[in-house]
Formats: structure tokens, C-alpha cells, sequence
């Protein structure tokens, strides 16, 4: 299997500093000791049964052999729920013993606990595995535009993509024009899951450049301004395919999982991910036709890189770090990427790998991801986090409340 390259220059005029990796006292070696024989709480949006075996039985199972680590997954329906925990324990002056070890999380949701200062920084150079991260490359730098500033660890790199059943579709609507008159002609067959859902808000979000006409380096920070001449024209395009959206558009799925049920009982002939390789572990498991197939807008889809968080008060912090380095390895990268385990690209950079390439090289490409294999020359940055708390706002007041 072939994987893509991270952006590097199209998003650098888009921030306004650079990212520093520090190294904190602790060495590894007072690390792994310190986290042997403890359990560590990992906070985790758990909504897709096989990331959460792979977090529990092939994260897990290596923690403990290799480290003499527990690890603990902690449930969560949505990243926020973690952030104010934090934020929660921070207020009640809670600054040690925390509940939460490490929660996974990217965007919005880390831009707000960094303003609150409740992230752990400066200790990446501590980990081993951080020789494999690409800290040049901005899309890792920088989560949402917000540097990341040595305050999280790369986990894995998504890219908005449209899965298909190639039986009920002729051909790939693949350019968001094509999916809105698609929409129109086959009223009924498409819907997308409500915002704050984060498939929903990603799917939202690339309506900004194309009301636009086009992707613009300009845009990807947040302005007031911008957003209030563009915001309109999105309302309009959502309102206008409203009717000939499942159900008339009356409801809306509230999360990618109810999409994905209605397109595997072929209530709907098209859903969305954020993770291209879930296609095929779908389609592996007999929940998604074996004629399905993916594809991406010939105008690109958003990519962005989600990473492990660690907070300031954890009680277990020796125990997340542990973690962290283990899923940032070339094994646990490669595994995860595996469309038979989860189909979810790495975030470490494989050109650093030497001999440990073959773990990526030795990947099947699964026929309902091949179409998107090169997708890498298809990839948007991402736009400020800020974008998307306005985005979703306005379509629960101006779409869902219409």
C-alpha cells in the first residue's frame, strides 16, 4: 500500500509561529520506570468497535508485555467531554491526580485546552519514536492551525473521502458540483450526520471553498469578516438540497455510525469518513456491500493530523508518555494502517523509517480504497479551528432551525 505525503508549504503563510520540540529532565529510562507496574487512563472517542480492539487488544496487550503498563480505555462520545474534565479539574484547583492520563484529541478541542494551559508541553524529545515525526512538515506542526508547540504527539493523519456503492452508482460524483446536482437528481439517497458530529462538520467545511470558488491559502485562518460573506452562500446551497436529502431532510443522522447504517441498508447509496481505509474493513466484515469504492473531490478534501494529549494534571503522566511513544511506533502505525485492523494512515514520516519501511510496503491495497491510494495530490489543509465552532453554530440556526 501506498501512502501519502503530509503538507508542508501550503499552509505555512497560513500560521504565525513555528513549533519548538523541547526535552524535559526526565530521561526515557526514569520514564518507563516510573510508569511500570501503573495503570493509565487513555480518554478516547470510542464509537467504532474496531479502533477500540485495536486500541485494547494490540495497544494494550504490547503495553503491558513491553512496559508493564495497564491500560484503561475510557469511553468517550465526544473529545469535548475530556476537555472538560480538565478544564472542570482545573477550575477546582485539582492540579495533581487527575482522571484523565491522555485523551486523544486534535482541532478545536486542543486549540481550547491550550488557551486554558491544561496541556503537558516539552517533553517529545523525551520519546524515542519522535525521531520518526516530521516536525517540518506544517500539517504535523500545526493541529487546526494552532502550533502545536511540543504540547501533543502525533497519532495518525485523515483525509476526508465519499464512499460509494458502484452497483446503485454509475459513476463518482467527484467534484462537489457533480455530488449537488447527484444530490438533486436522486432525491432521497444522500444525507450527511448533523453538526457537531465531526464527520458532519468536516463535510461542512468543504462547502467554504467551494462557495469560494476554490481553495485559497487566505481563508485557512479564521476573519469575522470572511466568514459572514461566505456563511450565506453555504445556508443557501444546504437549504436548496434540503428536500432531496434522506427523509426530506426533516432529520439529520446525529453521527457517522447512523450514516454508515443507512448506507449498509441501502437507505442511502452514499456516506463519508474521515478515514479512507474504514471502507474496507466495512466492506471486510460484511457491513458495507462488496461493491463499494471510494473516491475524493478532484478539488481536494481535508486532511488533518490527530494527536495524544497529555494534561498538566495527570495523575499517570509517566504511564501516558509510555503510551504515546508506543502508538507513535513504526509497528503500532503500521498495524493501525492495515484496512483489516483500521485503515488509518500514519502520522510519522516514512522516509525516516530505513528497513522498518517493509511494514508499510508489505500492506495490501483493499479494491474499495484502490481508487483513492494516490490520493496525497488531493489533500486541503485544514481551516482554523475557529472556523468550525462558527460553521456549526450557523447551520444549527440557519439549516437545521430554518
Amino acid at each position: 500500500m501506498r501512502f501519502f505525503k503530509n503538507l508542508t508549504g501550503i499552509v505555512a503563510g497560513a500560521v504565525l509561529s513555528v513549533a519548538t520540540v523541547g526535552v524535559s529532565a526526565d530521561t526515557w529510562d526514569e520514564i518507563t520506570a516510573a510508569a511500570k507496574g501503573t495503570t493509565v487512563n487513555f480518554h478516547m472517542w470510542s464509537g467504532d468497535d474496531r479502533i477500540n480492539a485495536y486500541i485494547d487488544e494490540w495497544i494494550g496487550s504490547r503495553l503491558q508485555d513491553q512496559y508493564g503498563v495497564t491500560l484503561n480505555r475510557v469511553p468517550l462520545t465526544d473529545t469535548v467531554e475530556g476537555v472538560n474534565t480538565i478544564l472542570g479539574e482545573q477550575t477546582a484547583g485539582r492540579d495533581s491526580g487527575g482522571a484523565v492520563d491522555a485523551l486523544w484529541v486534535n482541532g478545536e478541542n486542543f486549540k481550547t485546552g491550550k488557551q486554558a494551559g491544561i496541556w503537558e508541553c516539552g517533553y517529545n524529545g523525551d520519546l524515542p519514536n519522535n525521531q520518526y515525526v516530521n516536525w517540518d512538515t506544517a500539517a504535523i506542526a500545526y493541529d487546526y492551525g494552532t502550533p502545536v508547540d511540543d504540547c501533543e504527539v502525533p497519532y495518525g493523519f485523515a483525509q476526508f473521502a465519499m464512499i460509494y456503492d458502484t452497483k446503485r452508482v454509475s459513476e463518482a460524483p467527484d467534484s462537489m458540483n457533480k455530488l449537488l446536482a447527484w444530490i438533486k437528481a436522486n432525491p432521497g439517497r444522500f444525507t450527511y450526520p448533523a453538526p457537531p458530529d465531526f464527520t458532519g462538520s468536516l463535510f461542512l467545511r468543504h462547502l467554504v471553498f467551494h462557495v469560494a470558488g476554490g481553495f485559497d491559502s487566505a481563508l485557512l485562518n479564521f476573519d469575522q469578516a470572511t466568514f459572514d460573506s461566505l456563511a450565506p452562500k453555504i445556508w443557501v446551497i444546504l437549504n436548496d438540497i434540503e428536500g432531496s436529502l434522506w427523509r426530506n431532510g426533516e432529520t439529520y443522522p446525529e453521527a457517522v455510525g447512523a450514516l454508515h447504517n443507512l448506507y449498509s441498508n441501502m437507505e442511502i447509496d452514499i456516506t463519508m469518513t474521515d478515514v479512507p481505509g474504514n471502507a474496507a474493513g466495512l466492506v471486510e466484515r460484511g457491513t458495507f456491500p462488496d461493491t463499494t469504492s471510494t473516491f475524493v473531490f478532484k478539488e481536494g478534501t481535508l486532511g488533518n493530523t490527530s494527536y495524544i494529549g497529555i494534561p498538566y494534571n495527570a495523575a499517570n503522566s509517566a504511564g501516558a508518555k509510555v503510551l504515546a511513544n508506543l502508538l507513535l511506533s513504526p509497528e503500532a502505525q503500521a498495524a493501525k494502517a492495515d484496512p483489516s485492523v483500521w485503515g488509518y494512515d500514519p502520522a510519522i514520516d516514512l522516509n525516516k523509517l530505513g528497513s522498518k519501511r517493509a511494514l508499510f510496503d508489505a500492506i495490501p491495497t483493499h479494491p474499495a480504497i484502490e481508487a483513492v491510494r494516490d490520493r496525497g495530490s488531493y489533500v486541503l489543509p485544514e481551516l482554523q479551528a475557529d472556523w468550525n465552532t462558527a460553521l456549526e453554530e450557523g447551520w444549527r440556526r440557519n439549516v437545521l432551525e430554518n
